[in-house]
């Protein structure tokens, strides 16, 4: 027997997917035709999961659907604060805890980053995630979640299948930005805490010690990455960070292949 309130969440998701129009979505929706909503097999296909088991979502059943999917639910939906909390309480996850009154991309950003075809995200000063597009969250699904912060990532066990030679080539240039941005902005209590958590990682606090000497971080040194639907080997990468003229408050990155005949599908 269905729960009555995982019926409702259906009924309202239902709602929230046809009220959410596809022109609206950062890359190109898999579907044919001309439609103002989205079919479930739509959604289905934007979250790489069946049909039948995103059908399975909003009748209501209790499947332990993965934070991944729910992450991609919120994100694809554009939920706002208040339905995304009831999307993630309903299923059983704990709601993505994010800074109150944070600075958002405008629109004018947003077009520039979701015509971008490589890996492509905006954050803001604590590295918090706040847009993804398409080429990146299909590369990189990690950006797609719904709390995603670039730097608590890179330090995970997680991070190190996808960017080789990790501690040599990766983890002292990102330390290097990551202090200087902590005394850059003493006041902005989520970098402290997404420091804090960074260096409670298995030994990134040794690894602080070592690389005290920021001078050697390179933000523009090609590094190798491994993105599996593009070679079947590492790719060398340049990350570029861009923003708005006199705004510290976002930047715009994008991963591009040192190798300029590597596309990304």
């Amino acid at each position: 027997m269905l729960d009555a309130r995982r019926e409702d969440l259906g009924r309202m998701l239902r709602a929230w997917r046809m009220a959410r129009d596809p022109a609206a979505l950062p890359g190109p929706v898999p579907f044919r035709g001309h439609r103002t909503y989205l079919t479930q097999l739509d959604m289905a296909l934007l979250l790489g999961v069946s049909e039948r088991w995103y059908r399975a979502l909003e009748r209501g059943e209790d499947r332990g659907y993965a934070r991944e999917m729910i992450d991609g639910v919120a994100r694809i939906l554009a939920l706002p604060p208040r339905q995304a909390t009831a999307l993630y309480r309903g299923t059983g996850h704990q709601p993505p805890r994010r800074p109150a009154g944070g600075v958002r991309p405008d629109a004018a950003l947003l077009d520039l980053l979701h015509q971008q075809r490589r890996v492509s995200w905006i954050c803001d000063q604590a590295w918090d995630v706040l847009a993804v597009n398409a080429v990146g969250a299909r590369h990189c699904p990690w950006l797609a979640r719904a709390d995603a912060n670039v730097m608590t990532w890179a330090f995970s066990a997680e991070a190190r299948y996808q960017l080789r030679d990790w501690e040599a080539r990766w983890a002292a240039p990102l330390l290097g930005r990551l202090r200087l941005a902590w005394q850059r902005w003493p006041d902005n209590a989520r970098l402290d805490e997404v420091v804090r958590g960074v260096r409670r990682e298995p030994g990134v606090a040794e690894l602080w010690e070592r690389t005290a000497d920021t001078r050697e971080t390179s933000d523009d040194a090609a590094r190798p990455m491994y993105f599996p639907l593009v070679a079947p080997d590492p790719v060398d990468v340049r990350v570029a960070a861009y923003g708005r003229f006199g705004d510290t408050a976002l930047r715009w990155l994008v991963l591009t292949p040192e190798d300029p005949t590597v596309a990304f599908p």
